[in-house]
């Protein structure tokens, strides 16, 4: 009795589609539990950061007096649209799918510790805005923690690598300052009109 060839192709020609499916499907899950977990990871370390930063940042503050810039809402425009095109370029001016875009950031994290340093020192300067704009203490130690739990995932090789190009540091910075700008201008409209 000879086999027959015809139904043994279909059965393994299905098996085979099935397997890639399933094996493209877990990829991507995982890669996405991946991301998820080292981004709680990473939210969780910018917690503690910032709980250890602040109490020296507000010192330090109090014995050095930065320069304070006066800010009204064209400068206020222009400094957000800036850091926005800093932030972009830095996490998302190449757009993928799943994490949302790779900038400069991922790049320069190829290059194993002068990348991580380069990108550190490109995005320091979201840190040294949000101090000469005023922000408060707290805002500052938590923008210095961001950016150094970003250059700690990027150390990591490979895997550091791909979570920090999930973890926009340079987005969530950007986030932090434009509610912080945008509830002192709110605040200072409502002090301006109550005193008319």
């Amino acid at each position: 009795m000879q086999p027959d060839w015809e139904s043994l192709f279909w059965f393994l020609g299905i098996a085979l589609a099935v397997t890639v499916f399933a094996a493209v499907a877990a990829y991507f899950i995982l890669r996405w539990l991946a991301f998820r977990i080292a981004h709680r990871l990473a939210v969780i370390a910018e917690g503690h950061m910032t709980s250890t930063l602040s109490p020296g940042v507000a010192r330090a503050r109090s014995r050095v007096s930065a320069p304070h810039i006066a800010v009204d809402d064209a400068r206020r425009r222009r400094t957000l649209a800036q850091l926005d095109q800093l932030a972009w370029l830095m996490d998302g001016v190449i757009p993928l799918p799943i994490i949302g875009g790779v900038g400069l950031d991922a790049l320069l994290g190829l290059f194993p510790v002068a990348g991580d340093v380069a990108s550190l020192a490109i995005s320091s300067i979201l840190i040294i805005k949000g101090a000469q704009l005023g922000a408060p203490p707290e805002l500052l130690s938590r923008l210095i923690a961001i950016q150094c739990i970003d250059l700690l995932i990027g150390f990591v090789p490979v895997v550091g690598d791909l979570a920090d190009a999930g973890y926009h540091a340079n987005e969530r910075s950007v986030a932090l300052l434009r509610e912080w700008m945008e509830s002192t201008a709110s605040a200072n409209r409502s002090t301006s009109a109550s005193s008319l």
